[in-house]
């Protein structure tokens, strides 16, 4: 818990950017009950709804980029197929 206090206190980014940052993680990797209390988190720490949006849109994006690619991935692989 001492490490996760660290992480998370105002350093080179503050502790509400960081709080955005965790929640756009949170939404790319899947995790409910992350996405539940970095909301939350965000919401005390003064964020709006537009700068959560915008966070959770740069988490889709980086996230459908890496689909993108795996499915380029299996294309290549049928490609190679002799049909």
């Amino acid at each position: 818990m001492n490490y996760y206090g660290a992480v998370f206190a105002d350093g080179a980014l503050t502790a509400r950017e960081k709080a955005l940052i965790a929640l756009a993680v949170a939404c790319a990797v899947q995790c409910p009950y992350c996405i539940d209390s970095y909301t939350n988190s965000c919401l005390e720490m003064g964020c709006d709804a537009a700068q959560i949006t915008e966070a959770i849109h740069v988490a889709n994006a980086i996230r459908g980029g890496a689909s993108l690619v795996h499915g380029a991935q299996a294309k290549n692989i049928i490609a190679d197929q002799d049909f």
